[in-house]
Protein backbone atom coordinates (compact mmCIF):
# COMPACT_ATOMS: atom_id res chain seq x y z
CA UNK A 1 0.00 0.00 0.00
CA UNK A 2 1.80 3.45 -1.06
CA UNK A 3 2.15 6.02 1.40
CA UNK A 4 0.63 9.44 1.89
CA UNK A 5 3.22 11.16 0.55
CA UNK A 6 4.36 8.59 -2.13
CA UNK A 7 6.28 10.41 -5.33
CA UNK A 8 6.12 13.88 -3.60
CA UNK A 9 9.03 15.75 -3.23
CA UNK A 10 10.06 17.97 0.01
CA UNK A 11 12.63 20.24 1.45
CA UNK A 12 13.14 20.08 4.88
CA UNK A 13 14.71 22.59 7.09
CA UNK A 14 17.14 22.88 10.00
CA UNK A 15 17.93 18.97 11.04
CA UNK A 16 20.16 19.80 14.11
CA UNK A 17 20.29 15.71 15.65
CA UNK A 18 17.73 13.46 15.82
CA UNK A 19 16.17 14.86 18.74
CA UNK A 20 14.90 17.59 16.16
CA UNK A 21 11.23 18.54 15.58
CA UNK A 22 12.60 18.52 12.12
CA UNK A 23 14.74 15.10 12.11
CA UNK A 24 10.89 14.07 13.39
CA UNK A 25 8.83 15.51 11.06
CA UNK A 26 11.31 14.18 8.20
CA UNK A 27 11.41 10.39 9.36
CA UNK A 28 7.60 10.81 9.02
CA UNK A 29 7.58 11.85 5.37
CA UNK A 30 10.17 9.34 4.45
CA UNK A 31 8.30 6.44 5.80
CA UNK A 32 5.38 7.58 3.96
CA UNK A 33 7.08 7.40 0.81
CA UNK A 34 8.38 11.07 0.24
CA UNK A 35 11.70 12.08 -1.65
CA UNK A 36 13.61 14.62 0.72
CA UNK A 37 16.60 17.10 0.66
CA UNK A 38 17.76 18.49 3.49
CA UNK A 39 19.32 21.92 5.52
CA UNK A 40 21.41 22.11 8.44
CA UNK A 41 23.51 24.73 10.00
CA UNK A 42 26.89 23.86 10.26
CA UNK A 43 29.73 25.75 12.77
CA UNK A 44 28.99 28.71 13.74
CA UNK A 45 29.97 31.91 11.93
CA UNK A 46 31.17 34.32 14.25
Amino acid sequence: MPGAFEGKRGLVLGVANRRSIAWAIAKRLADEGATLAFTFQGERIE
